[in-house]
């Protein structure tokens, strides 16, 4: 239905099948980033309908959906580039599904969080891009609870800090409220696995959050570094080094051009075709 609403709102648009949602925007020339887009009028009841879906289930679409969203009120030629793009993407995976599986007992599931940031992602601001992924992974099972995308409010001065951020905000939204919750269905103390790839950031937390370079957080996002390094000193969570190439939260911060990486960001979640029976 999202795709039958664009196609009624933009008469003649041809969709392709394509592998990614993302489209290489270093292609563009730069009057497309000035002419007002076709679409400037409706982009909006387009963009709507996708991102009820994509919070829903098709996470996939999170990073591009909401980067087009932010745009609505300055919509130009590269915006309308984008959104048939992702258009074409969502017309090319109708049948991929989120899945989810639990193969043994509560005593054996883990629960892990991802965090994860790029560094002034959005060029038109340089305001970077915070990605958060939850589940709950044990060895038979694997369980996607939630995932957000979502873009910061101050610009970061360096990866670290953008990882400091995402972090924060992740744990407060997400994963302390998951223990609280989880405690009480499961009827004793859970642990919280925080899966992080950067290890400058892991670095600055074992030494109790402070660091010099990063001082001047408390001015821009309001961040206390030495809350998040109290945080990871809770016997209940644990600070776990995570490689680049397993961190569940990149499909959220990154535009991924690349089929073969996207294909293994989205087996990082758990979205693609439905699995085959038999």
């Amino acid at each position: 239905s999202c795709v039958d609403r664009y196609i009624e709102l933009a008469p003649g648009a041809k969709l392709k099948t394509v592998e990614t949602p993302f489209i290489d925007i270093a292609s563009f020339p730069d009057i497309d980033f000035e002419t007002p887009g076709h679409l400037a009028g409706s982009a909006s009841s387009i963009l709507m309908k996708v991102l009820w879906g994509a919070r829903m289930m098709r996470w996939d679409l999170l990073k591009a959906t909401s980067y087009l969203a932010r745009h609505v009120s300055k919509w130009t030629a590269a915006c309308d580039r984008m959104l048939h793009r992702l258009m074409s993407y969502i017309n090319s995976t109708t049948t991929y599904t989120l899945t989810g599986t639990i193969g043994d007992v509560c005593s054996e599931w883990t629960l892990k969080l991802f965090a994860d940031a790029d560094l002034a992602g959005d060029k038109s601001d340089h305001k970077s891009t915070s990605g958060m992924f939850h589940c709950i992974k044990s060895p038979l099972s694997f369980f996607p609870l939630t995932a957000k995308s979502a873009k910061q409010s101050c610009v970061s001065t360096s990866t670290p800090e953008a990882e400091a951020v995402s972090a924060a905000e992740a744990l407060r939204t997400c994963g302390l409220p998951a223990l609280d919750l989880w405690d009480t269905l499961l009827g004793k103390p859970t642990n919280l696995i925080f899966e992080e790839d950067n290890t400058s950031f892991i670095r600055i937390m074992e030494t109790g959050g402070n660091s010099v370079a990063l001082r001047h957080m408390n001015r821009t996002h309001g961040i206390n570094l030495c809350w998040l390094a109290e945080v990871f000193k809770n016997r209940q969570v644990e600070l776990r080094y995570c490689k680049s190439t397993d961190m569940a939260a990149d499909i959220f911060t990154k535009a991924f051009t690349n089929p073969l990486k996207w294909q293994e960001a989205l087996a990082h979640i758990s979205i693609g075709p439905p699995p085959k029976v038999g």
